[in-house]
């Protein structure tokens, strides 16, 4: 195991050693669009003349990311790909120099193996010199304190309504177990860190609130419906009222 201890930032060590000049990166998971656009503008500020293939299953959240980019001059950085990171057929083996994700490791292990399957496709498309930079929250069952009971609730209403309604949920990675993955599919000098969760946003907040009652809307039993429904609100009244931290966040650096 090498896991760091470290006095730098989050920030810091995510991009610690990190060259973007003439670099093609792609980012694992579009999202929000927070990490492509945080791509971006490193590029931009180091006057470098990197771009970015920003990867994701569903091309709406493209839209989100588009205008956030636009709004800072730098949508000519980004191109978008709608594709399942476990199988990527639209981007060429050894055609990226680095591949970033954030928050999106647990997505990806919504499936059996499919996260394991989603490494070995980070290992094909890189370069023999390319890097990889994983980021996602360690697993935490019972919230340790009150600014995790929001993160924490968050969790376990949507994996409940997921099981419910018989669709997949995202699945947290201990650091441990990703460590022994990415060895498996053949990265070398993988190296981590673990550091404190941030503050949860209201955009986060809103966007669990909209999502999860719409999935509750799809459960059949109309008293477990309205019962489900009600803690989706008690959450957004509990963030309200206190706010949140995430769990603690890992950072894993890699080489192909």
């Amino acid at each position: 195991m090498v896991r760091e201890d470290t006095s730098l930032t989050f920030e810091e060590y995510f991009w610690r050693n990190v060259d973007l000049d003439e670099k093609v990166v792609l980012d694992a998971g579009t999202g929000f669009g927070l990490t492509t656009a945080e791509i971006a503008k490193r590029i931009c500020q180091q006057e470098h003349k990197g771009r970015i293939i920003s990867v994701d299953i569903d091309p709406e959240s493209f839209e989100d990311a588009r205008k956030q980019l636009k709004a800072e001059g730098l949508l000519n950085l980004v191109t978008f790909v709608k594709a399942d990171l476990s199988s990527m057929p639209e981007i060429a083996s050894e055609s990226l120099d680095m591949v970033v994700s954030t928050r999106t490791v647990s997505d990806i292990n919504s499936f059996s193996c499919r996260l394991t399957k989603a490494l070995a496709e980070f290992y094909r498309v890189l370069t023999p010199s390319g890097q990889v930079i994983l980021s996602d929250e360690c697993p935490i069952l019972v919230a340790r304190s009150q600014e995790e009971t929001v993160a924490v609730a968050r969790w376990q209403l949507a994996k409940a309504i997921s099981h419910l309604i018989g669709r997949p949920h995202s699945n947290e990675v201990e650091p441990e177990d990703l460590e022994f993955a990415m060895k498996l599919t053949g990265f070398q000098e993988c190296k981590w860190a673990v550091f404190e969760g941030d503050r949860i946003s209201r955009q986060r907040i809103n966007h669990f609130v909209e999502r999860a009652t719409e999935m509750a809307k799809q459960i059949d039993n109309s008293k477990l419906r309205k019962a489900f429904s009600e803690e989706i609100e008690n959450v957004r009244e509990m963030f309200n009222k206190q706010g949140g931290f995430f769990p603690p966040r890992y950072i894993f650096h890699a080489k192909k």
